[in-house]
C-alpha cells in the first residue's frame, strides 16, 4: 500500500523499532507511526529586564509539596484528595490538590511568564532547579502518582458501572497514569509543577462529571452533550490543554518550529507516490528518501536533544535525568490532548469554541512523538528483563551503532546512507514489539489515528487529512481502503 510519511518526520526514534522487523512490516509501520531572539538591550546589559511573573511563578512553584501544598494520609489509610476515595498507606504525603482560585493565580502567572520571552527563560531555568533527594517535596511526589494512579482505577471502576458511553470515557481517562516514581530518581522544580497541574486537573475533572451526571457514571453522553453543560465541559478542556501546553515547555517540545521545519510539499508528494525508504536485511536504506531528506536532518538532533541524548563530538551520551523528565512531560503531552480530544467530542465542541485551542501541524508532529515515546517506553516496561538497558541508554545506543545513525542524529544524512540495527543490547529484544502492538485491539490504534485527524483538522492541512482517510483509515467511512487494519492483520 501507499505509505503515509507522517512518522518518517520522527525517524530519529523510529527507525529504532522499525529496524527489527521485517521487510513487509516496515512498509507498512511507515505509514502509521526556537526560541526567539530575547530584547537586544536587555541581553546588552543596558536595562533590567522585568521578570516579576516569572519569579512569582517560581516562587508558587517551590512551595508545591511543602506545608499547606501538601496532605497526608490519615491513619484510616484511606483518602479522597483527588475526588474519589483510594486507600494507600497511612502517612503518605501528596501534592494537595489547589483552590479555584490559587490555580487561576498559578496559570496567570505561568501565562504571563511565557509569554515574554525574557520571563520565559527565566522561570524555565528556575524550574531546572533540582529537589533535593529525601525532601518533602520528593516524598510528596512519589505520593502524589501513587495516588493520582489508584485514583484513576477507581474513576474507571466506576464508569464501568455505568452505560457504555460512560466505560468508554473511563478509558479515556485510565491513559492519564503516571511513570512511577523511585526514591532515586531526580526531580526538578518543573515536574513538581508538571504534577500540581496532573492533580489539579483530575480533581477538577472528577468534580465537574460529578456535577454533570449526579455520579460519576451518570455523566453519560446524552448529559454532556446538553447546551446547559457546555461551560463545565469547556472548563475540563482548557485545563488539560493548558497542562498540555505546560508539558510542551517543560520538554522543551515548545522550543521547536516543528511547522517550518517539515517540507510539507514534499510531505504530501510522498503520501500520494510511494516514496520512503527501502529495506535491505535489517538495515533500512534511504535510497528514496531524497525529498525529505531536509526535513529529517532539521529535525532529528532537535528531537535527540529533548530526550537528554548529547553529542560529545565523539558518540551520543545519555542523561538518565533529563530522560526521566522527559518521558514524564510526554505522557502528561499525550494523555492531556487525548483528554481534551474526547471531552471536545462527547460535548460537540467545535474549535471555535475553545479560546485556548492552538493546534497546527506541528501539534500534529508532537502528539506523534508523544504517542512513540510512551509506548516505547510501556513496551520496554514489559519486556525488559534484569540489566536491560533503559529506553533512553537504548536510543543512544542506537546512534553510535554505526556511521549512518550517528549522522542521523547529528542531521548530516544523504540519500546514500543506510540506517542499521543497534547491537549491544541485552536483556531487551525488538523481535517482540509486532506481538505486542498487537496485545492492543484494532480500535486502540483507530483512536490514535482518529486524534491525528482531529488535530490535523482543527489546525492543520486539509489535503493531509483527505490522504490520511483514502490511504489508512477513515472514521466517519471506515469499509472504505483500510490500511491500518492492513498494518494491523500482519503484526
Amino acid at each position: 500500500m501507499k505509505r503515509l510519511l507522517i512518522l518518517v518526520l520522527l525517524v530519529p526514534i523510529l527507525a529504532l523499532t522499525m529496524i527489527s522487523c521485517d521487510a513487509d512490516m516496515r512498509s507498512n509501520i511507515a505509514g502509521f507511526m526556537g526560541d526567539f531572539g530575547g530584547n537586544v538591550y536587555a541581553d546588552a546589559g543596558l536595562i533590567v529586564a522585568n521578570t516579576a511573573q516569572a519569579e512569582a511563578a517560581a516562587a508558587t512553584i517551590a512551595a508545591i509539596g511543602t506545608g499547606d501544598g501538601a496532605k497526608t494520609v490519615p491513619a484510616t489509610g484511606k483518602t479522597e484528595d483527588m475526588g474519589v476515595e483510594v486507600s494507600v498507606p497511612a502517612g503518605t504525603t501528596l501534592l494537595a490538590p489547589q483552590t479555584p482560585a490559587k490555580q487561576q493565580e498559578l496559570k496567570d502567572n505561568l501565562g504571563d511568564a511565557f509569554n515574554s520571552e525574557t520571563q520565559k527563560k527565566k522561570l524555565l531555568e528556575d524550574l531546572k532547579k533540582p529537589v533535593l533527594a529525601g525532601s518533602d517535596e520528593q516524598k510528596a511526589a512519589q505520593g502524589t502518582v501513587e495516588v493520582f494512579n489508584k485514583t484513576l482505577d477507581k474513576i474507571k471502576a466506576d464508569l464501568d458501572n455505568g452505560s457504555a458511553d460512560s466505560s468508554e470515557l473511563g478509558k479515556t481517562l485510565e491513559k492519564l497514569k503516571l511513570p512511577v516514581i523511585a526514591n532515586t530518581d531526580d526531580l526538578t522544580q518543573g515536574d513538581m509543577l508538571a504534577l500540581q497541574l496532573m492533580t489539579d486537573l483530575i480533581k477538577n475533572t472528577v468534580t465537574t462529571l460529578t456535577d454533570i451526571g449526579g455520579t460519576l457514571a451518570g455523566a453519560t453522553n446524552t448529559e454532556l452533550e446538553k447546551p446547559a453543560n457546555r461551560d463545565k465541559i469547556l472548563s475540563i478542556v482548557d485545563d488539560a490543554l493548558f497542562a498540555a501546553d505546560m508539558a510542551e515547555q517543560l520538554s522543551g517540545a515548545a522550543s521547536i518550529d516543528f511547522t517550518g521545519q517539515i517540507d510539507l510539499g514534499a510531505l504530501l508528494e510522498g503520501l500520494d507516490d510511494n516514496k520512503g525508504t527501502r529495506s535491505r536485511g535489517d538495515d533500512i536504506a534511504l535510497t528514496d528518501a531524497e525529498d525529505f531528506i531536509g526535513t529529517i536532518n532539521d529535525l532529528g538532533p532537535s528531537i535527540v536533544e529533548l530526550m537528554g541524548i548529547t553529542y560529545d563530538g565523539t558518540s551520543f551520551v545519555y542523561s538518565p535525568a533529563k530522560y526521566k523528565s522527559f518521558l514524564l512531560n510526554q505522557q502528561i503531552y499525550r494523555s492531556s490532548m487525548e483528554q481534551a480530544l474526547k471531552m471536545m467530542s462527547l460535548g460537540k465542541l467545535k474549535g471555535t469554541d475553545i479560546v485556548s485551542l492552538n493546534f497546527d501541524t506541528s501539534t500534529l508532529v508532537k502528539y506523534a512523538l508523544s504517542v512513540f515515546i510512551t509506548e516505547h517506553d510501556a513496551f520496554w516496561k514489559a519486556k525488559s528483563t534484569s540489566g536491560a538497558p533503559t529506553p533512553g541508554s537504548i536510543i543512544a545506543l542506537y546512534l553510535n551503532d554505526s556511521a549512518g545513525n550517528k549522522k542521523l542524529g547529528l542531521g548530516t544524512l544523504t540519500k546514500d546512507d543506510v540506517l542499521t540495527q543497534p547491537t549491544g543490547i541485552t536483556g531487551f529484544d525488538y523481535a517482540d514489539w509486532p506481538a505486542y502492538l498487537k496485545l492492543n485491539a484494532k480500535a486502540y490504534y483507530q483512536a490514535i489515528v482518529g486524534n491525528i485527524l482531529k488535530i490535523n483538522d482543527f489546525g492543520g492541512i486539509a489535503q493531509l487529512s483527505t490522504e490520511i482517510k483514502k490511504e489508512f483509515y477513515d472514521p466517519d467511512n471506515p469499509s472504505a481502503t483500510d490500511g491500518l487494519s492492513e498494518w494491523y492483520d500482519e503484526l
